[in-house]
């Protein structure tokens, strides 16, 4: 009975304790994330204090689309189809739309007129749900609070998730990988159900960035996955068991991305870059000497205001050969992470211990990708790596090498608080301190070059005592728990070195009215705007619906188009419709005149592609006769002279809508390859692609049109036209012809034809009609069409 009751107190006992413990974990785990959240909050208080946004793309470009997806969902429409962008442009396929990225899509829901506050807090919002997963990856391994703050707060604010903040498509890949690792490893180790599908949509969302970055991403997060399986305790049984879960995790993540994924192959098969050119993709390499940054922030002046500082690396200190800025070559992840990295990891040797190998690989293997051209892995995994070809910028590596710092600081960080320094290795101290003496001393001689070798020298010189204060801090902690409190003020000092440089720095914050065009106009752009909104609305009619073209008027002017609502010729984006670019010019990023050319097909205002475009006022920054490559000028009239934007109405633009009696052919795609536009085409003619296509007989001349045709109804993603034609005849919609659309006669599916070289048409017979034009990429034809063009077909 007595050994009864003791049995009974020990498993009592021992239950208290295990709670006890469950408990203290719960509590570690809270105050982790507590902290990770406070680091954040204090980072984007740095923003919105100096009442600061995240610049350039960011704004210029990605708000630009939110606003467009915002505004045309509370309209009634669907937002797969932009006619405000470069003539019109299918957003469903291009990733930068951020139709796919499910907070942006929700916010759209409840807020026609999103802010540019609300756009960045959503961006930062992602990044702290990879800081939170990413702690809680650290619990699971048992790491400390102090290991789990530092790999977020690295994460989170590291160099080149900081200094590439306006590149929003690729911060939320990057931000959801740490959550999509968290559920695979919570799948695969309690065989959750529920895990797995969070994996595979989380993993989907990653791919669904369609960027270099999420390239790099998913194939780390698949390196992982099988570091995970191969350190089973019986891999081959382990994986049979979980067979399901995996299929479920695959299957799911491939339901999600065919459909999007597809689009995006088609829209770039007929985009102004079908491919890239190694040569142009080396142009983005991470010069090595910038790896010096790493260990001192401000050694190349990234820091500074960018019209002082940024004496390194990029097009103006080697011409010819770097597309990169501070922004790109800026690693600077903390004093600690550097410190523990180069001390601990390499030197002390415990970065090649296990459990850390493959996050050190990560790094060497992402190191080298992101120097592009410096070395030849690049150039071999260009050649043969599928996928790799597709997109420009090795730099973009630079974020997978500061998710594995991160990874890699936390567990350093955590060995040492269990069991103190690592012990001396000679040897490689020895090495480790030459090879930042030398990469130190190659960053003063690369200053040398722009006269800032002092500067660079003072910079390494205000480092040192950091790092020394660093590890004097760590040398002087001699039990388990000073070590612990040693970590804990070390971590806390590098959350606010990483908040205080890296956060609302010159290369990821302007004034937010520098932005305001894009959210309210307010000075000058007041004018602007109200001029050209009153000279649009005067002349838009039924069968006309002006085009506008914006250049140089700065950045935000570039897509303010699909802000304010005009149906623009230009914009700000890296992919184009083929054709379209190919013979209007357009530019990819016409803030300033320079970047405005005019080639053949499109050799001034008031050429016939442009009036068949309905393309009636140009705003310029100055007057179109100071226009660097504009060689002959437009008959057009001057409705704003100045200060600082010159308005001019042009003549005669062809409706918008018009009906053909007289047909030729014209050799589309044959035209596009040599640049070269129709002879001119007179009212009543049309220029058709396909002789095949037609169905009836024309006997018209091109003295006059066959009827009369006008809008009826318009929105972004469908047009109807009321017809009465006086015999047969060819409807003419003067808007770009892109796979997706289709078209109703009456109510009956016709063949959509290609006319003009760009634009849409349809037959009609003679009679009224009621004709719908109507993009419907996601319909099953149109999804077995993008289907044949990703396995290589043309785009018909």
């Amino acid at each position: 009975m007595a050994l009864d009751v003791r049995a009974d107190d020990a498993a009592q006992a021992a239950r208290r304790a295990t709670a006890s413990l469950v408990d203290a974990r719960g509590v570690a785990g809270a105050v982790a994330i507590a902290a990770v959240a406070a680091v954040w909050a204090a980072a984007v208080a740095q923003w919105a204090v100096a009442d600061l946004v995240v610049p350039w793309d960011s704004k210029n470009q990605f708000y630009a689309f939110f606003r467009f997806l915002a505004a045309t969902v509370h309209a009634g429409g669907t937002p797969f189809w932009n006619p405000f962008h470069y003539g019109g442009h299918p957003s469903i396929a291009d990733p930068q739309s951020l139709m796919f990225q499910p907070a942006f899509l929700l916010w759209a829901l409840f807020d026609p007129a999103p802010s540019q506050r609300a756009f960045d807090l959503i961006v930062f919002a992602h990044l702290l749900l990879g800081g939170v997963a990413l702690t809680l990856l650290g619990r699971r391994r048992g790491w400390p609070v102090a290991a789990c703050v530092l790999a977020a707060a690295v994460f989170m604010f590291g160099g080149p998730a900081a200094a590439r903040a306006q590149h929003v498509g690729i911060i939320v890949s990057y931000a959801l990988f740490p959550l999509a690792l968290l559920l695979f490893e919570i799948a695969f180790d309690r065989r959750s159900l529920a895990a797995a599908a969070g994996c595979g949509a989380t993993a989907a969302l990653i791919a669904l960035g369609r960027n270099h970055v999420a390239l790099l991403l998913c194939v780390l997060l698949l390196a992982f996955a099988i570091r995970h399986v191969v350190m089973a305790e019986r891999p081959w049984p382990a994986l049979r068991q979980r067979a399901g879960l995996l299929l479920l995790t695959g299957g799911l993540a491939v339901a999600i991305l065919l459909v999007p994924m597809l689009l995006t192959l088609q829209f770039a098969a007929f985009s102004n870059r079908p491919r890239i050119a190694l040569d142009m993709a080396l142009m983005s390499s991470l010069y090595p000497v910038n790896f010096a940054n790493l260990i001192v922030p401000n050694v190349f002046g990234s820091l500074l205001p960018i019209a002082v500082g940024d004496w390194g690396p990029n097009a103006t200190t080697r011409p010819g050969l770097d597309w990169t800025d501070a922004s790109f070559n800026y690693l600077f992840a903390g004093s600690l992470t550097a410190l523990l990295l180069l001390w601990h990891g390499v030197a002390g040797g415990r970065a090649w211990l296990a459990g850390r190998r493959l996050m050190l690989a990560a790094a060497a293997v992402a190191a080298l990708y992101a120097v592009g051209r410096h070395t030849p892995l690049f150039p071999l995994l260009f050649k043969y790596a599928p996928g790799i070809a597709l997109f420009r910028r090795p730099v973009g590596a630079n974020f997978v090498l500061l998710l594995a710092l991160a990874l890699l600081a936390g567990q350093l960080l955590a060995d040492y608080i269990r069991h103190g320094l690592p012990k001396p290795r000679r040897a490689a101290a020895a090495l480790t301190g030459a090879g930042v003496a030398a990469l130190l001393a190659w960053a003063m001689a690369f200053s040398a070059h722009s006269g800032k070798a002092f500067a660079a020298a003072l910079e390494i010189a205000k480092a040192a005592p950091v790092y020394l204060a660093l590890a004097a801090l760590f040398v002087l902690a001699r039990s388990a728990r000073a070590r612990a409190i040693a970590a804990g003020i070390a971590v806390a000092f590098t959350a606010g070195e990483l908040v205080a440089r890296n956060a609302a720095a010159s290369f990821n914050a302007e004034p937010r009215a520098y932005y305001a065009l894009l959210e309210r106009p307010a000075g000058e752009d007041i004018g602007i705007v109200q001029a050209i909104s009153r000279a649009v609305a005067k002349d838009r009619t039924a069968t006309l619906r002006p085009r506008v073209e914006i250049v140089g008027l700065g950045g935000p002017w570039q897509n303010a188009a699909m802000v304010l609502g005009f149906e623009a010729t230009g914009g700000y984006n890296p992919m184009r419709i083929g054709p379209y670019d190919r013979l209007v010019a357009p530019g990819e990023d016409p803030w300033t005149p320079e970047h405005r050319r005019f080639p053949p097909s499109f050799p001034r205002y008031d050429c016939p592609l442009a009036r068949l475009l309905g393309l009636e006022f140009v705003v310029l920054d100055r007057p179109m006769e100071r226009l660097p490559f504009l060689s002959e000028h437009a008959d057009a009239d001057l409705i704003m002279a100045g200060p600082d934007a010159w308005i001019y109405k042009l003549r005669d633009p062809a409706p918008r809508v018009s009906l053909a009696g007289a047909v030729r052919i014209a050799h589309s795609d044959r035209l596009v390859r040599s640049g070269r536009f129709p002879a001119p085409i007179a009212d009543g003619e049309v220029a058709i692609d396909d002789r095949d296509a037609l169905t009836q007989t024309y006997f018209g001349t091109a003295d006059g049109a066959p009827g009369t045709a006008a809008i009826a109804a318009w929105r972004p993603d469908r047009v109807e036209v009321a017809v009465k034609a006086t015999g047969p005849a060819i409807l003419v919609l003067r808007a770009l012809w892109y796979p997706g659309w289709e078209v109703e006669v009456d109510g009956v599916a016709r063949p959509l034809l290609r006319a003009d070289v760009l634009f849409r048409a349809v037959e009609v017979a003679p009679g009224a009609h009621r004709v719908v034009f109507a993009f419907r990429p996601l319909s099953p034809k149109n999804l077995r069409a993008a289907w044949r063009t990703a396995l290589g077909a043309p785009v018909h």
